[in-house]
Order: C-alpha cells, then sequence, then structure tokens
C-alpha cells in the first residue's frame, strides 16, 4: 500500500514538474493548467546521445521536439541552426503532411519531448479550446519566422 502511495506521488511529482517545464514553451503560451497536464500525459521523453541523429531530410515528418536540455543542430538548403533548452523544432508537422527539409542531430547529450501529430490531434479533439490556443500560437510562431529578415529575398 506504502509503495503504491509513494509511487502515485513520484508520479504527480513527474507530472508536476512536466506541466513547469512545458509552461515555458512559447507553443503553449495561454494554456490552464490542466490543459497543459493534458499535453504533458502526451509527450514521449525520449534522449539523444552526442552526434546521433534524430531525423534526416526527406523522413517523413509528424513529430513536434521540445528540447528539455542539450543541444540539437538542424541543418539543411539555407539551414544552420543549433536549438537548445526551452526552444522547439519540427513544429510544421502539427498542420501539414510533408517530409523534413533538414536533418538533426545531437550535439551533446540532449532530452526531448516528442510530441507525435496524432496524439496531438487526439488531445485537441477532447480539449477544444487548448486545441485552438496551440494551433494560434503556432500561426503566430510561424508568421514571425517567416517575416524574419533572413528569410527575404535580397
Amino acid at each position: 500500500m506504502i509503495k503504491k502511495l509513494l509511487q502515485f506521488i513520484f508520479i504527480d511529482d513527474v507530472l508536476k514538474g512536466d506541466i513547469a517545464f512545458l509552461e515555458k514553451i512559447d507553443l503553449f503560451r495561454g494554456l490552464s493548467k490542466r490543459s497543459l497536464a493534458k499535453v504533458a500525459l502526451i509527450v514521449f521523453k525520449k534522449t539523444y546521445f552526442d552526434g546521433e541523429k534524430i531525423y534526416e531530410a526527406n523522413q517523413e515528418a509528424n513529430v513536434v521536439y521540445i528540447v528539455k536540455n542539450g543541444q540539437i543542430k538542424l541543418t539543411g538548403k539555407n539551414l544552420s541552426k543549433v536549438v537548445e533548452s526551452e526552444d522547439f523544432f519540427g513544429e510544421r508537422s502539427l498542420v501539414e503532411n510533408n517530409k523534413h527539409d533538414c536533418s538533426s542531430i545531437a550535439l551533446k547529450e540532449s532530452e526531448l519531448y516528442l510530441i507525435y501529430r496524432a496524439k496531438f490531434y487526439d488531445m485537441a479533439e477532447s480539449d477544444n479550446k487548448a486545441g485552438f490556443t496551440i494551433m494560434r500560437n503556432l500561426a503566430s510562431i510561424l508568421a514571425a519566422k517567416f517575416d524574419s529578415p533572413e528569410l527575404q529575398e535580397k
């Protein structure tokens, strides 16, 4: 009985930690704690080691990756970027059924939170307000990226 109680308390603390982390991510700005908990419950946590490939260009894109800690390098046509803690990449996969246009590799041991498109859609269907808020945030984030001077033709 005590062992089960301790497991419950630990799981609750883990969930609280995940919620506190997700709260810092722009994609989830404006979500209630309850909605953040729903997001935390669909997250798949994965550790990538130094030099490990996360995905290659032209592979199916159906996951958004959130960096809990570590460094990930994204490289592709006209792209070379390092993504670090509390940032994310692959966000277009939430709205597009496409392939990756770049490759990604861990520059050092990195813990990532992965959210699969299908899991996200299920969560958004059960919590329309959260789904709408995340999609609105995503639209703002993508608009800001495409309005970036780096992407403007010269």
